[in-house]
């Protein structure tokens, strides 16, 4: 007879954990407790196949649980006489929470079976899926602590609950058309609001003629319309105030997004995991969805269905059947709920209030959602995901560090913010945040922090933001640490982009190449071409590119064809004449163009920047690809569209740059010849060729330069970080090429490679600072 005391570590709570711990011990015929705590699971058990249970919680755990750690004592026996679920505990420590998961197979088959119960019921879950993090209040994960506390369950909800052998025992969410929450749908008719029976048929009828919906979903709104529907498409755009920029799809199954995209194998299992995110596929050459869905994009993001709510739109019964066989659509726009740059909204009032002008009519539940959270972005790269954005399905699950630090937090970027808090061995980032540019993002923000904090029991001890004096997130953290009067670190913006990289691979030193459009620099200077040498006490910057004017300042960074002229006139002098031979001279006259120049020699209104992110800007105007960003890094994104699929990284076929080397003193990488090429190139090439051509060129430079540095300093590896990194043929040619030459390049896993890292990298540098006394 022996009894272990047991504490187990993780993403253990709101995953069927203990009913798991319950059943395994009972067959090894075990006694003793299992029960939640704020720092995770407590079991004790007696008997004599312990060791045989010890060795089973290990490896035969519920899908959804990730053991971080498992601490074992040994006591006297005690002579339990039941094995018991007790009453969760509040012990002061932290547990992690679980992200949000989407339906699984069991609560699919149930959603659509006659016979069952939860019939068509848009909130059927389990303790294998639904909502998890968007719900929860407080820890330990119990239903008083969720949003569900207002449903009191029914008998038969309640009799599953308590019932171990069944699959909703202790299911927090747990529901059904008696006792849960529901679904109300308003349509807008001459300025008012009527509600209107049988809500799910009505919105795909409604969706069918053309119409925009917004649906309340597990994180916040989406906006909804046929994505076949051009008018529908464009007047969402019109409604919304969104240019270009790329709307989210959403498709009932992997065959009819085949229709649309190329899908790897790698895709598939993206596609179809657990956290469903979007992902980036490439579009096939016959692709019949409108392009005013991603215009110039080769890509359009999809992601499956994730909840009951939405299969309930692509497969909802006719009259004739159980279910619809065919899905009602082979594709919806499923884009965040939101007023432009604000953050994606939550609640049912809101809603009305602040969308009654963009939809149509709107879906509505009343399942509250303490987290707002929005849609993850990824793409593949080499078999896994590479993040663009890093949210549902994915926060709060921890960041695994290689030693404990204190508590600290990294406030983040102003751009794609994001903050990261350290507790004990772990990184806890938040979902996207946004842009950090008007009071709700900052109001969202705070919540965030507020209930992170709560959650994993934080109390900073530290605050690292950018260097940058008037970034809002800046300004916040400096007020934040005053009012807690803790220690606040300017850190460079660059440095924590590769800090970041140092995090997710336990480093105390790299060399890093960090590309990006604006990065304030130690200089004041703008600056975004970085090789860095970084440890976590300091960074030295080894090479960038030459600086270039940005003729207006911002207003260069969204008209990129300022930059274009700037480049022209910096290799060729003001030549008008060779300047409207150009395509950037097509959409302007002589007088604006001049107009332009002038502004550029005027230094105060003209900043440099060695930004990589505006030569990308500047080439793709110069070719007449695109010359205004009306969202971020469109041009650059539409520049990468046009390589051909398949094309791959050739060193011969690049253009030619200097590199000026001086002793102690940055490495120049001198552009002007690669523009003359280009303009060359431009009256005897397509722009699909000068495109592939000038991509080769950026990786040229970064294999020349790491080996140039590799010989001097004898690295072995190098990181690869910024936004420029998320060119799907850059990052994915310059992990060949660098492993071609013997290099171990390091990308970005866990996190977004744009300034989304960037909170990452500050909290690593200073939890390493504190713990060093540096």
């Amino acid at each position: 007879m022996k009894r272990l005391h047991i504490k187990v570590k993780g993403v253990v709570q709101g995953v069927g954990f203990r009913p798991f711990v319950y059943n395994l011990a009972k067959s090894l015929n075990l006694k003793g407790y299992v029960t939640n705590t704020s720092k995770g699971v407590t079991i004790e058990v007696e008997g004599e196949r312990v060791f045989d249970f010890l060795s089973k919680l290990q490896n035969e755990t519920p899908p959804l649980a990730k053991i971080y750690s498992i601490d074992t004592q040994e006591l006297p026996p005690n002579n339990y006489q039941s094995f018991e679920i007790i009453e969760s505990i509040d012990d002061a420590g932290f547990t992690h929470v679980s992200e949000d998961v989407s339906i699984c197979g069991d609560c699919l088959k149930e959603l659509f079976t006659p016979s069952d119960r939860r019939y068509l019921y848009p909130f059927i879950n389990c303790t294998n899926c639904g909502p998890r993090y968007t719900i929860t209040m407080k820890v330990p994960y119990d239903r008083p602590n969720t949003t569900m506390a207002v449903f009191k369950m029914c008998p038969e909800c309640e009799r599953e609950y308590k019932d171990p052998s069944n699959r909703r025992f202790h299911a927090q969410p747990n529901a059904c058309p008696v006792c849960g929450p529901s679904v109300r749908l308003f349509l807008k008719t001459d300025g008012e609001l009527k509600e209107l029976e049988n809500p799910i048929p009505e919105t795909i009828r409604l969706i069918k003629k053309g119409k925009i919906l917004a649906i309340r979903g597990l994180g916040g709104f989406h906006l909804c319309c046929d994505a076949k529907n051009k008018d529908a498409i464009e007047e969402l755009r019109k409604r919304k105030k969104r240019s270009n920029k790329p709307f989210a799809l959403m498709s009932p199954d992997i065959k009819s997004i085949e229709k649309f995209c190329h899908v790897s194998d790698a895709e598939k299992k993206i596609l179809t995991s657990l956290s469903r995110p979007i992902v980036l596929l490439r579009k096939k050459p016959d692709c019949s969805l409108p392009e005013a869905l991603a215009p110039n994009n080769a890509c359009l993001g999809f992601m499956l269905p994730y909840t009951p709510l939405h299969y309930l739109l692509f497969y909802y019964p006719s009259q004739n059947s159980y279910v619809s066989l065919q899905p009602h659509f082979e594709a919806l726009v499923m884009t965040s709920g939101n007023i432009s740059e604000e953050p994606i909204i939550t609640k049912n009032e809101e809603a009305l209030e602040k969308l009654l002008n963009v939809a149509d009519a709107f879906l509505l539940h009343n399942r509250d959602i303490f987290m707002r959270v929005d849609d993850s972005v990824v793409r593949e790269l080499e078999g896994k995901i590479y993040f663009i954005r890093r949210a549902r399905g994915f926060v709060p699950k921890a960041i695994p560090l290689k030693e404990e630090m204190p508590d600290v937090l990294g406030a983040g970027a102003d751009l794609k913010n994001t903050f990261t808090l350290i507790k004990s061995s772990y990184a806890i980032m938040s979902q996207h945040i946004g842009d950090m540019e008007n009071l709700e993002t900052l109001e969202f923000y705070e919540e965030v922090l507020d209930n992170l904090k709560s959650v994993y029991r934080i109390e900073p001890q530290a605050v690292g933001h950018d260097l940058h004096p008037m970034y809002f997130s800046t300004q916040w953290a400096k007020d934040y640490a005053e009012k807690k009067d803790i220690p606040a670190f300017a850190l460079q913006h660059h440095y924590c982009h590769i800090a970041s990289l140092m995090a997710e691979y336990g480093l105390d030193e790299l060399f890093g190449i960090a590309f990006d459009g604006t990065g304030y620099g130690t200089d004041g200077t703008i600056w975004g071409s970085e090789f860095l040498y970084c440890t976590v006490k300091d960074f030295q910057r080894l090479v960038h590119l030459k600086p270039l004017r940005l003729p207006g300042g911002e207003n260069a960074i969204k008209e990129c064809s300022r930059i274009a002229f700037s480049l022209i006139d910096d290799v060729f002098g003001e030549d008008i004449d060779l300047i409207k031979k150009l395509p950037p001279a097509k959409a302007l006259d002589e007088s604006k163009i001049k107009q332009i120049l002038k502004i550029k020699r005027l230094t105060q209104f003209s900043p440099l920047s060695s930004g990589m992110g505006r030569l990308f800007d500047g080439v793709s105007s110069l070719i007449g690809v695109c010359h205004y960003n009306t969202f971020e890094a469109e041009a650059a994104i539409a520049l990468e569209s046009l390589i051909d699929v398949g094309m791959e990284f050739s060193e011969k076929d690049s253009y030619s740059f200097d590199l000026v080397i001086s002793s102690n003193e940055p490495v120049i990488i001198d552009y002007k010849p690669m523009i003359r090429q280009i303009v060359d190139d431009f009256h005897k090439r397509t722009p699909s060729f000068i495109s592939w051509k000038f991509h080769n060129s950026i990786i040229k430079i970064i294999i020349e330069l790491t080996q140039y540095f590799r010989e001097k300093m004898g690295f072995d590896s190098v990181g690869l970080s910024g936004g420029v990194f998320q060119n799907a043929y850059l990052i994915r040619e310059t992990i060949k090429a660098l492993k071609k030459i013997g290099i171990k390049p390091l990308y970005h896993i866990n996190v977004p490679s744009n300034d989304a890292c960037i909170s990452l990298g500050q909290a690593y540098i200073v939890g390493k600072r504190l713990l060093s006394h540096l």
